[in-house]
């Protein structure tokens, strides 16, 4: 799938410096990650004997990592659009394809952190906590309301204060 030339939008589309959040992910990140994990998982299942249920279990596991990547990069593309069209707050399917842009990507990177002692890995190549800044600062701060459990509000005995 490829995305439309649209003048002036070269600065939305391009990869981040630092992968912080995944609104950032652009289906140049993905590429390398891909022909990474399709080398190391090849390499496992040419290790299995030809024939055996091994064999056949790491051939498919490579083939559904694989179909997975290119799953994620057309959505990266659908994602690329929505950005340079300004739509990306639009609930419904908008918000269902950035959310299911992080949890994709980090079902890959997890996967390539099995790998991560290879000269190859890249250390961009991590799971992604938070969509964008204002996600990070809304979780931060309902987490670190929740994160208390009460404690700091408790009157039971055991709590100072």
């Amino acid at each position: 799938m490829t995305y439309r030339d649209i003048p002036g939008v070269g600065h939305l589309l391009a990869p981040a410096a630092i992968l912080e959040f995944s609104d950032d992910l652009r289906t140049a990140d993905v590429d390398p990650l891909q022909a990474f994990l399709a080398a190391r998982l090849g390499e496992i299942a040419r290790a299995q004997p030809e024939g055996t249920e091994a064999r056949w279990a790491a051939e498919h596991l490579a083939r559904t990592v694989d179909a997975a990547c290119r799953d994620l990069s057309d959505d990266l593309v659908s994602w690329q659009i929505e950005l340079t069209e300004g739509d990306i707050e639009e609930p419904g399917l908008v918000q269902r394809l950035r959310q299911g842009l992080a949890s994709d990507w980090n079902r890959l990177v997890r996967t390539a952190l099995r790998f991560a002692g290879h000269p190859d890995y890249r250390p961009r190549w991590r799971p992604l906590r938070y969509s964008c800044v204002a996600h990070a600062e809304f979780s931060e701060q309902a987490l670190g309301d929740a994160a208390d459990a009460g404690i700091l509000h408790c009157p039971a005995p055991g709590h100072d204060g």
